[in-house]
């Protein structure tokens, strides 16, 4: 499997991981790829997020937040 160093990184920035690895109970390693993931994720067109939330919608008679939406689009991926 690939694996990726990355060097230089500012103190602020590793604290910055570190807390955001403790608060979501992962390793600064396996929230860091969560994190470049996710960010790769949200690359997609605007047209297809919304086409996504709109099929998730359908299967749902009460209304859905966004939070939600934004939810089952990234356990999609």
């Amino acid at each position: 499997m690939p694996s990726l160093l990355i060097r230089d990184i500012s103190n602020e920035v590793e604290d910055r991981l570190k807390m955001s690895a403790q608060a979501a109970r992962r390793s600064k390693e396996k929230q860091a790829l969560f994190l470049i993931e996710s960010g790769l994720r949200r690359k997609k067109p605007l047209t297809e997020v919304l086409e996504e939330a709109r099929q998730i919608h359908k299967q749902f008679k009460e209304p859905v937040s966004m939070a939600d939406v934004l939810k089952w689009t990234e356990a999609a991926h």
